[in-house]
């Protein structure tokens, strides 16, 4: 499959020559545009472009570039672009209207920003990832660099409470209780191509019903818990 010149020089932004990026590589062959020793340095320059629009430049009625709009008429400025088209692309693949206020700091927001714009320089690739071209990874080690990691919700911890430590120990019980009455069941069993005694059926069914008492136990501490009974 043919590349295009922006996935070539690992640029997939196509950003031009000028100033000093990092992972940026001498190519005489190419005058107008970056080309970075790998793609992560290449989308790492396209996200910190997109930041530097949102946290220090001006759209054109003097306001911060804070929505698809201002942020792809400042990127693909129409002398050279179908603008129009191109803000349409991006803003439905952040889900998003193109006037609505962004938060380019934010991953959830600058991720697709990111993908869409690539796609839009590239064409389409050979991958199924949103952008075509590069892995998760790629995206996400680019956007590491230009700052922007994804926010990983920590599990919230269950307090420990009376009932929950009883309920934790009551489970427990019932296995030990499991591990304790599981051989005589196991034996039991065993003598049943013969005959079963009463004895043998009753630490059988002894056994089955403090197995089952206990998890009764246990569980219904645990749906106080989660009701906010206890």
């Amino acid at each position: 499959m043919a590349t295009t010149r922006g996935i070539r020089n690992n640029n997939p932004g196509n950003l031009d020559r000028g100033a000093p990026w990092q992972g940026l590589v001498d190519n005489p062959a190419e005058p107008r545009f970056c080309t970075f020793k790998d793609a992560t340095w290449g989308i790492r320059a396209l996200a910190v472009t997109l930041i530097t629009y949102h946290d220090k430049r001006k759209a054109r009625d003097g306001s911060p570039i804070d929505t698809v709009r201002e942020v792809i008429e400042r990127w693909a400025p129409p002398h050279e672009n179908d603008t129009e088209a191109y803000i349409n692309a991006v803003a439905k693949a952040v889900g998003v209207s193109s006037e609505m206020i962004v938060d380019l700091h934010d991953y959830s927001t600058l991720r697709p920003l990111v993908e869409a714009i690539i796609r839009h320089e590239n064409g389409k690739g050979p991958l199924k990832t949103a952008n075509s071209w590069y892995s998760v990874e790629a995206i996400d080690e680019g956007l590491r660099r230009a700052g922007v990691v994804r926010v990983v919700k920590a599990v919230k911890a269950v307090p420990v409470t009376k009932e929950s430590a009883g309920a934790t120990i009551t489970a427990g019980i019932g296995v030990a209780q499991l591990v304790d009455v599981a051989p005589q069941i196991t034996h039991a069993m065993d003598k049943a191509q013969d005959n079963i005694s009463s004895g043998d059926t009753i630490r059988i069914v002894f056994g089955i019903a403090t197995v089952a008492i206990a998890v009764f136990i246990a569980w219904s501490q645990v749906r106080k818990h989660q009701k906010g009974i206890a």
